[in-house]
């Protein structure tokens, strides 16, 4: 089968980029062709760079979403590009995957597929609405997007259970049976017990770290939505109860120099640290002893699944606990109103290796690479007939 994935191309280093490296290194292995379109911004370059490696990568002149001024106004009156539709042709695909970050991205290509009797799908990664985000005219940019994907012939892909309810609920207003949801959940790889203990070993060697130290880790963009300078605070409150803790920040962005900034003058440099971003972050996650994730709001985030599938403790805000719906003690929760409580359970060592526990079975019952290659292939398979 070929299969062509198409990229809304927003260049953000996150989940949705992962994903894509993820599934399509996957679907090579068992013998599938696969290939990437995006846009030709340097922004895109690292993913073509990486899906180069296993696919063929098409690469075009396209404007992401938040690259135009007027965002999704732009596709009130789309236009049909026949650049890129060649381009998608002469793949010869099977399938047409679209990758979006979120609802009003990429609007512009899903039309551009109605114009094609290629079987496609789009999954979505992020279902909040730009009105729920507090957007500059969030409520019409949602309108917008709504109608876009009421007018898209393929079928419309979720990444968890709970992401498939807002995503239908987002839809609601449009006769259900014109619309085609699957929800196929977010997977990532799970090392086996003498991996993990193996890289741990080695990768807390390169990192110079004493047998008691307690290295506590998150990866990132340093950009409103990760909340870097919650993760400060909660490295400043745990150092105080856990001396040996160390704390280190994977990624940078936007808040990069405030991040910086807030180190010094807490004189922290000595147990806070921050590397920028990382092609493979799995050293890390087998040299640490917990992690911190304290994103406002996310879709799925790859980050925690991977932690949780390296057998760590992990601790994420109230907000994101409630999208994710996890069970209860599969991780540390931490809310808004008293910022600390939650931490006092990952003092405890005996604590922490239950919650750790409990979050590795969340991840291989339900959120593992392999269940999530064999969905999508099924899927495929569905839509093309074969």
């Amino acid at each position: 089968m070929r299969i062509l994935f198409i990229s809304s191309s927003s260049g953000s280093r996150g989940g949705g980029e992962l994903y894509l490296i993820y599934l399509g290194k996957e679907l090579s292995k068992k013998g599938h062709s696969v290939g990437l379109w995006c846009s030709q911004n340097p922004i895109m370059d690292e993913l073509a760079n990486s899906f180069a490696e296993f696919g063929e990568v098409l690469r075009s002149p396209y404007t992401n979403t938040y690259n135009h001024k007027f965002r999704s106004f732009t596709y009130i009156l789309p236009q049909i590009n026949q650049d890129i539709i060649s381009q998608w042709q002469g793949f010869k695909p099977d399938i047409l995957h679209f990758n979006k970050q979120n609802l009003e991205d990429g609007l512009d290509l899903l039309t551009l597929s109605n114009y094609l009797k290629i079987p496609s799908l789009t999954t979505i990664h992020i279902t909040q609405t730009q009105a729920s985000l507090g957007a500059f005219l969030g409520k019409w940019r949602d309108i917008i997007a709504k109608t876009a994907l009421k007018n898209f012939k393929g079928s419309l892909v979720a990444i968890s259970e709970n992401r498939g309810q807002e995503l239908t609920y987002f839809l609601s207003s449009i006769n259900p049976s014109s619309t085609k949801i699957v929800v196929i959940n977010n997977g990532v790889y799970l090392p086996t017990e003498n991996e993990r203990l193996t890289k741990r070993q080695k990768s807390r060697l390169q990192l110079k770290l004493n047998p008691e130290e307690l290295l506590i880790v998150a990866v990132g963009r340093m950009e409103a939505q990760k909340q870097p300078l919650l993760f400060l605070q909660w490295a400043n409150y745990l150092k105080y109860k856990i001396p040996s803790a160390r704390f280190l920040w994977l990624g940078d962005g936007g808040l990069t120099a405030v991040w910086d900034q807030w180190v010094i003058e807490n004189h922290a440099q000595d147990y806070i640290q921050r590397l920028g971003w990382q092609n493979d972050v799995t050293p890390f996650l087998a040299s640490a002893d917990g992690f911190f994730h304290p994103a406002a709001f996310e879709g799925l985030p790859f980050a925690l699944l991977e932690a949780m599938a390296w057998s760590l403790p992990c601790v994420i805000t109230s907000t994101l606990a409630d999208e994710l719906k996890f069970p209860q003690g599969s991780c540390c929760v931490v809310s808004e109103k008293d910022k600390f409580q939650g931490l006092k359970t990952f003092i405890n060592s005996q604590d922490r290796a239950i919650i750790a526990n409990a979050g590795y079975q969340i991840i291989k019952e339900k959120f593992s690479l392999e269940k999530m290659v064999y969905n999508y292939i099924f899927l495929y398979k569905n839509l093309t007939n074969s």
